[in-house]
């Protein structure tokens, strides 16, 4: 019997790293995808990819075939689907969601059911609940997991996330953390990279993912200096959401 394929992105970050590591304890096979479009922090992600792949390799608990990842450039593939693009339009024109969203729809049409590694209370899950939900689904080699639900959701929401399995929407960093600590994969934990504007090879500390790293309780990634940088940011994240500077920011763009 042939085993299971599971495709799943993988940015060598936190999430989608948890979750390759939860998939290695399955008799399963494990088929990452990293898209690349050439961000700032691409070499840092590729990097810890290739490094977490043999970490998890040599772990005593893994059962799974993890295959090398597949990289494929935003660049090289045909253009989005129309759909797809319109969708996310008229929900960007609403609230604020990353464009890696578009290509990564796109990708999920040709391979539905891959995975997606967002957890709750992320950006993402909050619009799919206030314009919709999920629904569990449950297999019996990988457990359960969630998808949009249809029946309920906004269509434009479902156009972009209707084609993901989201295995990790109940858990939080944290949560995860636990898990990588009690079970031996401190390693791996440490070997994950989440700064998309990373300072002399290490994290910033300013850019979102490192601020998200602190305000979830995990501010020992960031040396002292990053730390410093963070407490900068969140200054100006605080001035910037005043009256005054707001006021300011209209009487300069007439």
């Amino acid at each position: 019997m042939n085993k299971k394929t599971v495709e799943i992105f993988w940015t060598g970050g936190y999430d989608s790293t948890f979750r390759v590591v939860q998939l290695s304890r399955m008799d399963i096979t494990v088929q990452p995808y990293y898209l690349s479009d050439n961000r700032t922090n691409e070499k840092y992600e590729v990097g810890a990819i290739e490094k977490i792949t043999q970490l998890i390799r040599n772990h005593p608990d893994t059962k799974a075939e993890i295959l090398p990842a597949i990289y494929i450039s935003v660049e090289d593939r045909s253009a989005s689907q129309p759909y797809i693009k319109d969708a996310y339009k008229r929900i960007f024109d609403k609230n604020w969601l990353g464009n890696q969203y578009v290509w990564l729809a796109d990708f999920a049409v040709e391979h539905p059911g891959v995975e997606l590694s967002i957890e709750k209370g992320t950006n993402p899950v909050n619009l799919i609940n206030k314009n919709g939900g999920f629904k569990k689904c449950s297999d019996s080699e990988i457990g359960d997991y969630y998808v949009v639900d249809r029946d309920i959701t906004d269509p434009d929401y479902y156009a972009l996330f209707g084609n993901f399995s989201i295995p990790l929407l109940e858990l939080s960093k944290l949560d995860m953390k636990e898990f990588f600590m009690t079970h031996g994969y401190e390693d791996v934990m440490k070997a994950t990279w989440f700064c998309h504007k990373p300072v002399n090879g290490k994290p910033c500390g300013q850019c979102n993912p490192c601020k998200g790293v602190v305000e979830e309780g995990m501010a020992e990634r960031l040396d002292d200096e990053a730390l410093k940088r963070y407490r900068k940011a969140k200054v100006i994240d605080k001035l910037k959401a005043t009256p005054i500077f707001k006021l300011a920011k209209k009487i300069l763009r007439r």
